[in-house]
């Protein structure tokens, strides 16, 4: 079971679309620079469809998968709702509620996973230096989470530790055109019993907002983009 609650904490930092093209300072660091948001966001709502046959669904079809996001004015992240309807396994839901401003974070997580198991947990962001941070379990400190961002606090890398046991590794590189999100590719290298396997998403965005924030994307697993797995429709509210 903890693979896959692994695998559903994870696929929020593909989807994320991360990256953001303005520079910034150590004081002017918010959560909304990490997923790359332009504009006075309030909230992100991210819709993601599963592609078969390669007919790509309608918004209006049932996703697998919904992620909602509220910010504050100065770009803090309030609320973060994950919902997984994954036929296999069945429903999960996280609701993670944030405290704190700019870098003295911290959040409650409450999971309701597919098997009926409800959990509670409390995390806090332990900056290791100007750029990286800990995400660190107060239930259980065995458990970390180290993100590490570029100069402009965008998502560089994420790696999950048990102790000083890595279990996965998740590499992200941004690409842009015209000051906007063109690609988003993600290298993710698991490490289960001592046996590494290496997997890729890609992201291409497909339309945007007048903000410039992307409203379609198309995800694929493979690095030659020969086949559109996943569809991803997201909807922003401003201040």
């Amino acid at each position: 079971m903890k693979k896959i609650v692994l695998l559903l904490l994870l696929f929020p930092l593909f989807f994320s679309c991360n990256g953001q093209g303005n520079k910034t300072t150590e004081t002017t660091y918010s959560q909304k620079l990490e997923y790359g948001l332009k504009g006075a966001v309030k909230e992100v709502v991210t819709y993601i469809h599963t592609v078969e046959d390669g007919k790509i669904p309608e918004n209006t079809a049932k996703p697998f998968g919904k992620i909602t996001m509220t910010f504050d004015k100065m770009g803090n992240v309030i609320t973060i709702n994950k919902m997984w309807d994954i036929k296999s396994i069945g429903k999960s839901e996280f609701l993670s509620v944030f405290s704190g401003k700019g870098k003295a974070l911290s959040y409650k997580e409450t999971a309701h996973l597919y098997d009926g198991e409800h959990t509670e947990n409390s995390y806090k962001y332990i900056w290791l230096d100007d750029y990286s941070y800990n995400v660190r379990s107060e239930k259980d400190s065995s458990y970390s989470n180290i993100i590490t961002l570029d100069k402009n606090y965008r998502l560089l890398k994420s790696v999950f530790k048990k102790e000083e046991v890595v279990e996965s590794i998740q590499e992200i590189e941004t690409i842009y055109k015209n000051n906007k999100i063109q690609e988003i590719a993600s290298t993710e290298t698991e490490t289960t019993d001592g046996k590494k396997t290496v997997s890729y998403r890609i992201q291409v965005a497909q339309e945007y907002d007048n903000e410039g924030n992307p409203t379609v994307l198309y995800g694929y697993y493979d690095l030659n983009k020969q086949k559109v797995k996943h569809v991803l429709y997201k909807e922003y509210t401003y201040y």
